[in-house]
């Protein structure tokens, strides 16, 4: 729906638009409840442990239902480029989310109390949603049509297989690490993948903008202002990106220590390949994107096909050899691999929007962060010391890139006018 909306449509065309997406969802999510609740008896065998939690599965269905309708709403409003609306439309719910799940659980201690409460909320978010769609864009159902389901059908079919492989590619080596090594090791390379997370967590809400922007831009032919737009994001997720690696390469203890107790300590090796990967993940997200701009669905969905085999294939080669280590090297073997392949399909726009000086002005940086940590070798693990070390790198960073000249007065105006 982002994709076909981010121009200029009547209230007619959104309406009948986002009408027969939300059927089609429904219908989706419908047929895959019913599955569900007939084979709940083995699926809360498998994640339960326990044939008697059938409530479980009619709650994980509720969710699923919620879950799904108020994406659909978030996709309108960003198709829209509302993105202030979007922005307070995902805090609605996330806020008062968060705020029931933990009281719930904090008191009751009861998951299946938390369940109840996470399925509520969702009720209440896509009531309350549908509500501020109707009052404030004029937003109302209408019949779903045949045309415009076929139109969403060809764009969103292909992308599914992309969708569960890039969801493999990401959690897979979780799995292959568990049948291996335990759930001791499963969670210590958690912490460390949620820890690298910091490389590219900038990347996936400037995407949310950026995609319905510059499909905009693109269906319009204004090429120049396509191109001019995304070399000053590709800029900043470039900088941002080197900038989380090098703290996460250069002080993973420091990192581990903030975001867990000393015993997940022995992951700082994982946890620096992870970081290095993150750079590559960052501009595979960036230009996978581009992709979808382009409607190369297939070529989507066989990149991120072959980018969950690579991964799936090289963590059972690595992590019996070297444990986790292993799957954080295939991490990176294929995401390194992919953001090659991306740069090579759309060599043109990289070599026009990706400057060759930034290579040299970010890896300046760098160089300097890991001065700085050798210079300060040692000292105490607890919190404050990690907290001033990795405070410090990124200063040292930050001023190192207005040294260089990556980052300079006009960029921060502009930063702060693109914010504002």
């Amino acid at each position: 729906m982002m994709r076909f909306l981010s121009g200029r449509r009547s209230t007619i065309e959104v309406n009948q638009a986002f009408s027969t997406v939300m059927a089609m969802v429904i219908t989706a999510a419908s047929a895959l409840i019913a599955l569900l609740i007939i084979f709940s008896g083995h699926i809360t065998t498998f994640l339960f442990h326990s044939r008697h939690a059938f409530i479980l599965t009619v709650l994980l269905c509720a969710a699923l239902f919620f879950d799904c309708a108020f994406e659909e709403m978030k996709n309108l409003l960003r198709a829209r480029r509302l993105n202030k609306s979007w922005a307070l439309f995902c805090l609605s719910r996330l806020v008062p989310e968060i705020a029931a799940t933990l009281v719930v659980a904090g008191c009751l201690r009861s998951f299946e109390l938390v369940s109840w409460a996470y399925v509520v909320i969702g009720a209440l978010s896509v009531i309350g949603g549908l509500t501020y769609l109707n009052f404030h864009l004029e937003v109302t159902f209408v019949s779903p049509t045949a045309r415009v389901a076929v139109r969403y059908a060809k764009f969103g079919l292909p992308l599914l297989p992309g969708a569960l492989a890039s969801a493999i590619s990401l959690g897979a080596d979780k799995y292959v690490v568990g049948c291996y090594l335990g759930l001791k090791q499963v969670g210590i390379y958690s912490v460390c993948f949620t820890a690298s997370a910091l490389t590219f967590f900038l990347t996936g809400p400037i995407n949310d903008v950026l995609f319905p922007e510059l499909s905009a831009l693109y269906d319009s032919g204004n090429s120049e202002s396509f191109r001019r737009r995304f070399a000053g994001i590709q800029k900043f997720v470039f900088g941002v990106s080197v900038g989380a690696a090098a703290i996460l390469v250069i002080f993973p203890q420091e990192v581990l220590r903030l975001f867990a107790s000393r015993e997940f300590m022995s992951g700082s090796t994982t946890l620096a390949i992870l970081g290095a990967q993150g750079i590559f993940m960052a501009i595979v997200m960036l230009y996978a994107v581009i992709l979808n701009v382009q409607l190369r669905v297939w070529s989507s969905t066989i990149f991120w096909l072959a980018s969950g085999l690579l991964i799936v294939l090289f963590d059972v080669l690595l992590v019996p050899g070297i444990g986790i280590e292993g799957a954080a090297v295939s991490q990176l073997i294929a995401t390194a691999a992919g953001a090659i392949l991306l740069i090579m399909a759309h060599w043109d726009l990289f070599r026009i929007t990706f400057k060759s000086e930034w290579l040299l002005q970010t890896g300046l940086a760098f160089a300097a962060v890991a001065l700085l940590a050798i210079s300060c070798q040692g000292g105490s693990l607890d919190l404050l010391h990690s907290a001033l070390k990795i405070i410090t790198g990124s200063m040292v960073f930050l001023m190192c890139l207005f040294i260089t000249g990556f980052i300079r007065f006009e960029d921060l105006r502009k930063m702060i006018s693109a914010f504002a």
